[in-house]
Order: structure tokens, then C-alpha cells, then sequence
């Protein structure tokens, strides 16, 4: 009878003790080798922190912000979300969010870079732990720029710095290669988004006006931003492809620069490919600004929140942010100042290369509004390479678009 019940009393003690794990399950989009970063950090802080169970669902990175809203309405959300920093005002001024101020530590937050940081933050209430900031760079071929005969004295692939230089040598590399396109990036976001806000700061535009909380447009520079992107299309030089496209393009040595942001570097290193990233190309007078955002982890809101879950999710979204030189192994830049200056990062191959690229980034506005705005940057840009709407009619559909957004 005593052994009977010292078997019913450890059964009963495992059970309270799995019973007491806390499940927490993630919403994620990262596939390739940055969801492979993903899934390995998920299960180390798994084997860390056994009274916490970590369950990633992966969700189509085109998908996951309309699923996350209709999940979030359905009271049936994830307890923690992948979240792009520019998209945080329009889900935390829809109530869709739960701030984390009070169970955040003041270590890590104080760790930040100021500008991330801050764009954390809507009403003064912290929605979100940042874990990288992720710019628009530009790789190229080294392989084929050396056939192409675009070399230095040393014999050393030539690197475009300006964009009338970058032109010139892809019309040269794609006449004696007998390449279809010599530049690849992918329509709707890489352009119509990510290359319209780098070329337009570059001509000296402001899109973000921090005071007021609100985009605005230069007309003139807006409109010599589309005759640029036409003209890019006109020559030759790339056509209009989705983001797959692009990418097999260029992996596989039939195209020499390709647009992209830091994530690919996530995969280019494992690849049988000679190549090199760098900057985006600068205007003759400017310096070499690009489009960048930051991926975060929020926490939708729930019917009813549990302290418990809350408090759990929060460690494990913090301890992810402190591991963020294993994640910039997936290409992005840390936004913790330790990370940043840490020999972990700093070793990492390539790194030196377009870590400067921090310092001249334009991060996409965090703002109520953004995502309609954005989403008809990629859809006026489409129209201006297809050839339907002049850049002068571009630019004025996409101050009209902006002012209707920011009137609702």
C-alpha cells in the first residue's frame, strides 16, 4: 500500500509540475534561413527554461498582419507576434495590442538604440521589443562583374558608389554577357516602397515628419523619383518580377546587383556564389540613404489578460533581443548597444561591409495609417513600370493617397 501510494504521489507531483508549464505560442514569418535561426533560438530557450513552452506557427509573410487583426477581433490571437516597428501605431490605436511597461526590464530598455526604442512606444505605453533594424543594400556578382571585364587595377570587381554608376555597368555587363536583366529586385515593395524612400531622401525629400506625426510629399522630387524607376525599366537593364523571381535570378549567376534587404544574407553565404553587398548607390552630392524597418515582438491583445502568460512571454521576448547576435546571423543589424559592440556580431562574416549602412538609414514611418499608404506606394510604382501612369500622374495619385489616409 506504501509503495502504491508513493507511485500515486509522484504521479501526481509530475503531473502539477507539467501542468505548471506555461505555454506560450508564436506567430512567426520567417522562412529560408532566418526561420531557421528562428526555430533553433525557440528551442534553446526551450531547453533553458523548462516551465516554459515555446510553439512557433509559421504564417505567410503576406498574411500574417490580416490574420493577426482577424484573430485579434475572433479573441482567439497568439500570445506573442512577429511585427514590423512602422506597423505598431496601427494595431496599438486599435486597442490590438497589450502594452508591456510594466513587465519589461529597465536594463534591457536602456540598452536600445534611442531611435528604435522609441518608435516601440505609442502613447507613451511600450508595445513592442525590437530585435534588429534590417536596410535596403545592394549585392552584386563578383563572378560576373570579372567576366564582364568591370574591374580595378588590382583585378578586383568594380563597386558602383552612384547610381549613374550603377547604370553604366550593368548596361555594360548585360551587353557583353548577353544577360536578359543585368539588376533584379522585386516590383511592389523592394521598388515601389523601399527604392522610392532611398532615392527620394537622396534628392534631398523629407517623407517622415517626426513633429507632426505625418508623411509629407514633395511633389517635384516625388515625381523625379518615378522618372528614375522608369527609367531604370526603359533601359533594359531589369524587368518587372516578384520577389522569387528576383531572387532565383540572382542566386543562380544570371543577374550582377540585386536590391534586397540584409535578411538574404542569411542565405547568400551557404550558396555556391561569389558575391559582395554593399550600400545602396548614392546620387552624385548625397549619401547613400536607404529604407529600413525593425522586426519586434508584441503581444496581441487578449479578452482576458493573464498576468502569468503576460510575464512569460515578456522573459521570452527579452531573452530573444539578448541573443540578437545569433539572430543577426540571419543579416540584420542589432539594436541593442551591447549586441552591436560585441565580438559575437562584429566577427561575423561580412558584417563590415554594410554595418555602416546604420548610419544613413530612413526607417519606414511609424504611423496610424502606414499600412494603407505603403500597400499604394507598391501599387502606383507597378503601375508607373507597366507603363500606365506617368511619373507625374504617380506623384499626385500618391499625395492624394496620403491625404485620404491621413483624413480618415
Amino acid at each position: 500500500m506504501r509503495k502504491a501510494l508513493l507511485v500515486i504521489c509522484i504521479a501526481a507531483l509530475l503531473s502539477a509540475i507539467v501542468s505548471a508549464k506555461t505555454t506560450i505560442t508564436v506567430w512567426t514569418f520567417f522562412s529560408g534561413g532566418e526561420g531557421f535561426i528562428v526555430t533553433d533560438l525557440i528551442k534553446k530557450f526551450n531547453a533553458e527554461n523548462p516551465d516554459i513552452e515555446v510553439v512557433e506557427q509559421i504564417v505567410e509573410w503576406g498574411e500574417l498582419y490580416n490574420k493577426l487583426t482577424t484573430a485579434v477581433v475572433a479573441g482567439d490571437p497568439p500570445d506573442v507576434s512577429v511585427m514590423h516597428l512602422a506597423m505598431i501605431p496601427d494595431f496599438a490605436s486599435r486597442g490590438a495590442l497589450t502594452p508591456i511597461d510594466a513587465y519589461a526590464s529597465k536594463d534591457i530598455l536602456s540598452d536600445y538604440v534611442p531611435e528604435i526604442i522609441s518608435k516601440a512606444h505609442y502613447n507613451n505605453k511600450l508595445y513592442a521589443i525590437p530585435i534588429d533594424t534590417h536596410p535596403l543594400v545592394m549585392y552584386y556578382n563578383k563572378k560576373l562583374l570579372k567576366k564582364a571585364g568591370l574591374v580595378d587595377q588590382n583585378g578586383e570587381a568594380l563597386i558602383p558608389k552612384t547610381w549613374d554608376e550603377l547604370i553604366k555597368y550593368a548596361k555594360t555587363a548585360k551587353e557583353k554577357l548577353g544577360l536578359e536583366v543585368s539588376i533584379t529586385a522585386e516590383n511592389g515593395p523592394m521598388v515601389g516602397e523601399r527604392l522610392f524612400m532611398a532615392y527620394y531622401t537622396q534628392l534631398g525629400g523629407e517623407f517622415y515628419d517626426a513633429k507632426t506625426n505625418s508623411i509629407k510629399l514633395d511633389l517635384e522630387k516625388a515625381k523625379k523619383t518615378y522618372e528614375f524607376i522608369k527609367g531604370l525599366y526603359d533601359s533594359g537593364i531589369i524587368k518587372s518580377m516578384d520577389y522569387n523571381t528576383a531572387e532565383s535570378l540572382f542566386q543562380n549567376d544570371q543577374s550582377v546587383f540585386h536590391l534586397n534587404g540584409v535578411w538574404a544574407m542569411a542565405v547568400y553565404p551557404t550558396l555556391n556564389l561569389e558575391f559582395g553587398v554593399t550600400s545602396v548607390p548614392a546620387l552624385e552630392g548625397s549619401k547613400p540613404y536607404t529604407w529600413a524597418d525593425s522586426h519586434t515582438w508584441v503581444l496581441p491583445k487578449h479578452p482576458k489578460d493573464d498576468p502569468n502568460k503576460i510575464k512569460a512571454a515578456v522573459k521570452f521576448i527579452e531573452w530573444f533581443a539578448r541573443n540578437a547576435a545569433e539572430w543577426a546571423k540571419a543579416g540584420h543589424l542589432p539594436v541593442l548597444n551591447s549586441v552591436l559592440k560585441s565580438d559575437a556580431f562584429l566577427s561575423l562574416p561580412m558584417r563590415k561591409d554594410y554595418a555602416q549602412v546604420a548610419n544613413f538609414v530612413v526607417p519606414a514611418p511609424s504611423m496610424k495609417g502606414w499600412v494603407e499608404i505603403r500597400q499604394k506606394m507598391w501599387e502606383i510604382s507597378q503601375s508607373v513600370i507597366l507603363g500606365e501612369t506617368s511619373a507625374e500622374q504617380a506623384a499626385k495619385q500618391l499625395q492624394q493617397a496620403i491625404k485620404d489616409v491621413l483624413a480618415d
